[in-house]
C-alpha cells in the first residue's frame, strides 16, 4: 500500500512538472534560504515574513528548502518550506513559543484559546509553508497556481514523509476560493489572534492544511482524473 500511495505521489509530481515545462516553466531547489529571498525581491517581494527567514532561523538545509519557478531562464516566483517535528507540544504551544522570539517588540501574539482547537490535530512531522510569490506579470492564471501548489506538496510528502501541510492565506484569499485551488483541504478561521498587529501580519488569517491520508488520496484521484486538478480547457486559455 505505501508503494503504491508513493508512486502515486511520484505521478503527480510528474505531471505538474510536465505541464510547467510544457510552457517553458522550470523549477529550481534551493537551500541558500538568504540568496533565494534576495532573488524573491528583485522580482517584487517587499517582504519575508520571520518564521521561515534566514534572518530569524537558523534553517537546517535538511530540513528546509525554496522551490524557484523560473520562465525562460529568469525567475519568477517560488515558495519555501520548513520540516519541523511536534510531538510534546501542540501547534498553538508552538506558536506562542517561537513568536513571541520571532515578532519580540514587534507584535502580541494570543492564540485562540480552546480546549478541542481542530488545528491542534495538526502534529507528527508538520511541513510549513510560506512566502509563496508569483512576480506580478505572471500572474493571472489560478490553474497554473493549482500546479504549483500540487507540485510543491507532493515533492514535500515525498521528501519528509508528513503528517500534515500547513499555512496562512489571507481572509480575503480564502473567500474567495484560493485554499480550495491551492489544494488545502482544511480552512481555520481565527487559529490565532494578535493583541498588537506586527507589520506584515493581517487580523483574520485563514490556517489552511493538508493531512498526509488526503492527499494520498488527491494524488490517486487526480492521476486517474487528470482534467479535474488542471482545467484543462481553461488552462489553455489562460496561455
Amino acid at each position: 500500500m505505501a508503494n503504491t500511495a508513493n508512486l502515486n505521489l511520484m505521478k503527480l509530481f510528474g505531471m505538474c512538472l510536465h505541464i510547467l515545462e510544457e510552457k517553458g516553466i522550470t523549477i529550481e531547489e534551493s537551500s541558500d534560504f538568504k540568496a533565494c529571498e534576495e532573488r524573491m525581491r528583485d522580482i517584487g517581494k517587499r517582504s519575508i515574513t520571520p518564521m521561515i527567514s534566514s534572518e530569524h532561523n537558523d534553517l537546517s538545509k535538511d530540513h528546509a528548502v525554496w522551490l524557484i519557478l523560473r520562465k525562460d531562464g529568469a525567475d519568477i516566483g517560488g515558495v519555501a518550506a520548513r520540516h519541523d517535528t511536534l510531538v510534546s507540544e501542540t501547534l498553538t504551544d508552538f506558536w506562542a513559543r517561537s513568536y513571541g522570539r520571532l515578532y519580540k517588540n514587534k507584535g502580541s501574539l494570543r492564540p485562540t484559546a480552546s480546549n478541542s482547537r481542530a488545528h491542534d490535530e495538526i502534529s507528527g512531522q508538520v511541513i510549513y509553508m510560506g512566502e509563496f510569490f508569483i512576480a506580478k506579470q505572471m500572474r493571472g492564471s489560478r490553474h497554473l497556481l493549482t500546479l504549483y501548489t500540487h507540485l510543491l506538496f507532493t515533492y514535500c510528502q515525498l521528501r519528509w514523509k508528513s503528517d500534515w501541510l500547513y499555512a496562512f492565506i489571507r481572509a480575503d484569499d480564502a473567500k474567495l476560493g484560493y485554499a480550495t485551488e491551492y489544494g488545502f483541504t482544511r480552512q481555520y478561521p481565527g487559529a490565532h489572534h494578535w493583541d498588537a498587529l506586527p507589520k506584515g501580519r493581517a487580523t483574520g488569517e485563514y490556517l489552511v492544511a493538508l493531512p498526509a491520508k488526503e492527499l494520498r488520496d488527491m494524488a490517486a484521484f487526480f492521476n486517474a482524473h487528470p482534467s479535474s486538478l488542471l482545467g484543462l480547457d481553461s488552462l489553455k486559455r489562460a496561455e
